[in-house]
């Protein structure tokens, strides 16, 4: 995710490296993860489309990933190319590396 927020100072490479548009694997916890889900970037929000139509907001500062709306908070662990990032029953793998679950 080259990334979300590579005007905030954070150091890119440690950013999951998304492209609005860019197709994303995601799926529910437990199943296999499909690149069926798109990405989306407005500001400091990374909105993960479903392929229902259902959509995730995330806030991104710097490296620090967090739910931007509803009452579930984010998990987010690293991966050695990608962050995977759990809320709400479902799992999406980000590319790129670095980001943390946010307060």
């Amino acid at each position: 995710m080259t990334l979300l927020l590579a005007g905030c100072g954070a150091d890119p490479a440690s950013q999951p490296a998304v492209q609005a548009g860019e197709t994303v694997a995601c799926g529910p916890v437990g199943e296999t993860l499909l690149p069926v889900c798109t990405a989306e970037r407005e500001g400091g929000m990374l909105i993960l489309h479903h392929p229902d139509g259902g959509f995730r907001r995330l806030q991104v500062q710097g490296a620090a990933i967090s739910a931007a709306d509803g009452a579930e908070a984010a998990s987010v662990t690293r991966a050695a190319q990608a962050t995977e990032v759990t809320i709400g029953g479902m799992r999406y793998r980000l590319a790129g590396k670095g980001a943390t679950a946010g307060q």
